[in-house]
């Protein structure tokens, strides 16, 4: 499994995930109050609240956040392609922020598009 971090404002949560239309999805089951996947057959996806995060970036990361106050939620995918896909729906949260592990913090449409 891979994952990326998606970064957003302080009204970015966990909730405004969990209560998208996911299209394609099987099932959505919460696991916890800040973990639930979503069941696409073959494929899954897990969404983790990740608040602490914030505490692993170096200072140099942190400058690269545009949010005075930033919401993290821990995306973990078993296939990029589907993961794509979500992050290109039009219902997908719009302003975001995607930090990809590998060294790269940028807009969502940056994101989508490399």
């Amino acid at each position: 499994m891979q994952w990326i971090i998606l970064i957003g404002n302080e009204g970015f949560n966990l909730n405004l995930i969990r209560n998208l239309q996911h299209y394609g999805e099987n099932k959505s089951t919460s696991l916890t109050e800040n973990r639930f996947v979503v069941d696409y057959g073959n494929d899954h996806v897990f969404y983790d609240s990740a608040e602490d995060i914030i505490n692993d970036y170096e200072e140099g990361d942190k400058v690269r956040i545009p949010f005075p106050n930033p919401q993290f939620i821990m995306m973990t995918y078993t296939s990029e392609n589907l993961m794509k896909q979500i992050l290109s729906q039009e219902n997908f949260p719009s302003g975001i922020y995607i930090d990809d592990d590998n060294g790269n913090i940028m807009p969502i449409e940056d994101f989508i598009v490399s």
